[in-house]
């Protein structure tokens, strides 16, 4: 089964997570719901840039996931944001990717370490410090769970400039390296991710429980706990909005 998640065997210790999960995923929903209707817009991540993609992968072991298996190129739509929507200070770095095709599918990354437990835990940057962003929780797969992380690529070019673009324009990477790992495993380079940015931002908004992508899927207890929070948030629609300072 591809797509949303896969449902387990009831046993005491699943049936204790779901619990978890589910109590969770209502705290979590309450916030985001909340903060959705104080800024008229999404709960997180309010001010980005969209741009258009396209990811090329060498294959390796054989992970049922099309975006792993097939060497591609897969389209993508890409939004690079910040989650607080403030234009300066330390924030978390998020990236969104919309991939298309056969490998169709939602993908959304944080900024976060690259360590065994630092894979696992958000990390604040400054607004032009660009660095690995992961899923944070994996993906479900016919391999076992799988985290991917994305890389600024040391050759990235800089955005072309503009004449009506000032200082206040953000300049993510315009290429990052595409890796794959299992909790508490190395990380294995597995692709590359190539964007022409606009110097616009986009109303799209993304599911990667619902919709992760093809041949993946997302486990019960992370559906459970973060289910609620995108459906709170989404009840609010989507728009762009200036940065605050």
């Amino acid at each position: 089964m591809t797509g949303a998640h896969r449902e387990r065997v009831s046993t005491p210790a699943n049936l204790a997570a779901e619990t978890v999960g589910r109590a969770g995923g209502a705290v979590v929903a309450a916030a985001f719901g909340l903060t959705a209707r104080l800024r008229g817009t999404r709960a997180l991540h309010p001010v980005g840039v969209c741009g258009t993609g396209a990811i090329t992968v060498t294959p390796g072991p054989r992970s049922g996931v099309v975006l792993l298996d097939d060497p591609g190129p897969h389209p993508c739509l890409v939004r690079w944001s910040r989650a607080t929507g403030k234009r300066e200070g330390r924030d978390l770095e998020g990236l969104a990717l919309r991939v298309d095709g056969p490998a169709s599918g939602d993908v959304l990354l944080a900024s976060t370490g690259t360590g065994t437990v630092g894979r696992h835990v958000l990390t604040v940057r400054d607004r032009h410090d660009h660095g690995p962003v992961t899923t944070l929780l994996p993906l479900s797969t016919e391999r076992g769970p799988l985290l991917l992380r994305l890389d600024p690529a040391d050759d990235a070019r800089p955005p072309e400039p503009a004449p009506d673009r000032g200082e206040d324009v953000d300049d993510p990477p315009t290429a990052y390296r595409l890796l794959v790992a299992a909790p508490g495993r190395p990380w294995h380079e597995r692709g590359r991710l190539e964007i022409t940015w606009t110097d616009r931002d986009c109303a799209r908004r993304h599911d990667p429980v619902g919709h992760p992508p093809a041949g993946a899927w997302t486990h019960p207890l992370w559906a459970r706990l973060r289910d609620p929070a995108y459906a709170a948030s989404q009840q609010v629609e989507a728009r762009t909005v200036e940065p605050k300072e």
